[in-house]
């Protein structure tokens, strides 16, 4: 296999944490899309100078992370959300109502609390994984992701208790 056929091979197998992250960054499908194209050819690019080939999840992530943020600071605005993000797929057995709650309730919070919990709850990412792709080290992952835990359960109890 090609050097060409394993990145294709690797893009295609990330392609779903690679939208999950730009999307959570960016709020809106097209622009999500121009991110992740950018961020393959900025990854491309650079592709062989990449030693750690297992790292390459890591690695486009980061990628990925970093040209939504520059996409969000060249607009200064971010783009309000369009589409509902579909979380029923991995919250079966939850109502319809709920997921929808929890959703709104997580599109809600700022950043980088709006990432960590996309990337750790939709798409299954360590902590780890997440410290490298954002940048910052895994106890501020793990603190971002505790406050953006209290601020969902609060959010929520409010929603709940509005009712």
């Amino acid at each position: 296999m090609t050097e060409k056929e394993k990145f294709c091979k690797n893009i295609k197998k990330y392609e779903s944490p690679m939208y999950a992250t730009a999307y959570s960054i960016v709020r809106n499908e097209d622009d999500a899309a121009d991110v992740i194209s950018e961020s393959i050819c900025r990854a491309y690019s650079s592709y062989a100078l990449l030693k750690n080939k297992s790292a390459f999840k890591a690695w486009i992530l980061r990628i990925v992370h970093n040209t939504a943020i520059e996409m969000v600071r060249k607009n200064s605005k971010i783009v309000e959300m369009d589409d509902l993000y579909d979380v029923a797929e991995k919250n079966d057995g939850v109502d319809v109502e709920t997921k929808m709650a929890l959703h709104d309730a997580v599109e809600s919070l700022n950043e980088p609390y709006r990432t960590v919990v996309n990337l750790f709850y939709y798409e299954n990412l360590s902590v780890s994984i997440i410290a490298q792709t954002t940048g910052a080290n895994q106890a501020t992952v793990r603190q971002q992701l505790s406050r953006a835990r209290k601020m969902l359960k609060k959010l929520l109890n409010e929603d709940f208790l509005n009712e």
